[in-house]
């Protein structure tokens, strides 16, 4: 099946103060969420208070599992990952201090929406998912568990709803240890029901002190 690639552009225009957007997939359906996993600060962006800024953020459907190394609760690389797609298995192994993903196959015991990785190396692993946004490149890590015990069944069932956040202290590839504030929350939306190209304009209300994200229509567009 090709992957569905779905691109978003941040714009702000004179937005009136700096600000910092944080992007990530916080809203899962799988159980333990800031417990047992923790999403990723998958993006975060900058904006100034005077002139345009943009920020393009591409989404692409192709998922991978991903030997995290992380450290101080920061994402700092994944040593091996391994493309995989809805209903596939794979097996994490460690031999001469080599870690590998086997090649994932099709699993009748993968629960319905799932992907699944067992952890068959003898100690407890960080184990990362994500999503490769183009082919030969490496995963972009959205969610990470921490300590899978040996022959640990990781069932995962990755929802692409992504949220912006403004106001927050995180730093891109952090991991974010705790839910954050609704009141920083100016971005919710499930990408599979986007158009394939979106632009998304930064506001503030200097008398509210409230940020707001709107899709800018065509016509808009084309009125610049």
């Amino acid at each position: 099946m090709t992957p569905v690639v779905k691109k978003l552009t941040f714009v702000s225009r004179d937005l009136g103060i700096n600000a910092d957007l944080l992007l990530t997939f916080d809203d899962q359906p799988i159980a333990e969420l800031y417990k047992n996993y923790y999403p990723s600060a998958f993006a975060v962006r900058k904006f100034g208070a005077k002139g345009t800024y943009r920020s393009d953020v591409v989404y692409r459907s192709q998922l991978a599992f991903t030997k995290v190394v992380v450290s101080g609760d920061v994402i700092q690389s994944a040593s091996t990952e391994v493309p995989i797609d809805v209903g596939q298995s794979t097996i994490l192994t460690l031999e001469d201090d080599i870690y590998r993903f086997s090649h994932p196959k099709t699993d009748s015991t993968v629960p319905k929406n799932n992907i699944q990785c067992t952890n068959n190396v003898p100690f407890e692993e960080d184990i990362g998912v994500g999503f490769i946004e183009t082919d030969g490149e490496a995963p972009k890590t959205t969610l990470v568990w921490r300590g899978v015990r040996h022959e640990q069944k990781l069932n995962v069932e990755f929802i692409p709803i992504l949220r912006g956040y403004i106001g927050t202290d995180y730093k891109e590839d952090s991991l974010i240890k705790g839910p954050i504030k609704s009141d920083h929350l100016f971005f919710d939306r499930d990408l599979t029901t986007l158009n394939k190209h979106t632009t998304w304009v930064i506001t503030y209300d200097k008398t509210t002190r409230v940020f707001s994200i709107d899709e800018e229509t065509r016509s808009e567009v084309q009125d610049l």
